[in-house]
């Protein structure tokens, strides 16, 4: 089981500001602390500034996964059935313990069924009060539509956020800029464009600042003009690029490939 982390700060201020969401999506690799945190920060009497006790029987209840309001639905057989759905929403409509808050942690939510979805999006569409739904994946661009529309974003990337500090405003703009102005050039001018980063650092800043304003966009902070499961689809190829980076591979290709990959993802 995992450990609680640090409560991002944003869901921290949602809570605070009586503004949370009743459903989110986590990806990345500290999805799982995340939403075990925001359940216990939610739940825990003893929670502060984001980090809960970890010692009071909320806590150690909800890490040991035995929590009566805090659910963990893993899939069944590989695949999250309408049956499992259908209990979820059967729990979800029961009353909570000291009037606190219920979350219900989906592992693997892109392995649902349509049928799956289409019953977890009446919840959605009409949650109980003081229920949060947690979806955790790493393919969020595979969840329909109608769920994506419904759900808060958060990318929980560990590298992305330990390196947050090589990225500064003109490399950022510079990226937005980039991406705003792809759907506007031709293909030679992508090439062109994707050869002007030379150096191996150089590449790799760039491209968590590609990486950073894809992020923004998918969380509703920036407009792309890309689609949302196409900003979806080109932060998870940005990311993987970023751990080729530093691999034995052709980083002027990879840059090509990147650059090109994006320009294909943008709407025209």
């Amino acid at each position: 089981m995992a450990d609680f982390s640090q409560l991002n700060e944003l869901l921290l201020n949602q809570i605070n500001c009586g503004q949370l969401s009743h459903a989110y999506i986590f990806r990345g690799q500290q999805a799982m602390e995340q939403a075990l945190s925001l359940a216990a920060n939610l739940n825990c009497p003893h929670a502060d500034y984001g980090m809960p006790c970890g010692s009071c029987t909320v806590c150690r209840n909800i890490l040991a996964g035995t929590y009566p309001d805090c659910h963990i639905v893993e899939p069944d057989k590989g695949t999250h059935r309408l049956e499992g759905m259908k209990t979820l929403g059967a729990q979800a409509g029961l009353s909570s313990m000291d009037n606190g808050w219920k979350v219900f942690i989906i592992t693997q939510a892109e392995k649902m069924s349509v049928e799956a979805a289409n019953n977890l999006l009446k919840l959605l569409e009409e949650p109980p009060a003081q229920t949060v739904f947690i979806l955790l994946t790493a393919q969020p661009e595979q969840l329909l539509p109608t769920v994506l529309s419904r759900c808060q974003l958060f990318i929980f990337t560990g590298d992305l956020n330990h390196r947050q500090g090589e990225i500064d405003d003109i490399t950022l703009n510079d990226a937005i800029s980039l991406l705003m102005e792809l759907p506007k050039m031709h293909i030679y001018e992508v090439l062109l464009k994707a050869r002007e980063k030379e150096k191996r650092d150089e590449q790799r800043v760039f491209l968590l600042g590609l990486l950073h304003a894809l992020h923004s966009a998918a969380i509703g902070k920036i407009s792309l003009p890309m689609a949302y499961a196409s900003i979806l689809r080109s932060a998870t190829m940005v990311e993987s690029s970023l751990e080729l980076i530093d691999n034995n591979v052709n980083q002027k290709l990879l840059m090509d490939v990147v650059l090109l990959r994006l320009w294909q993802n943008c709407e025209r």
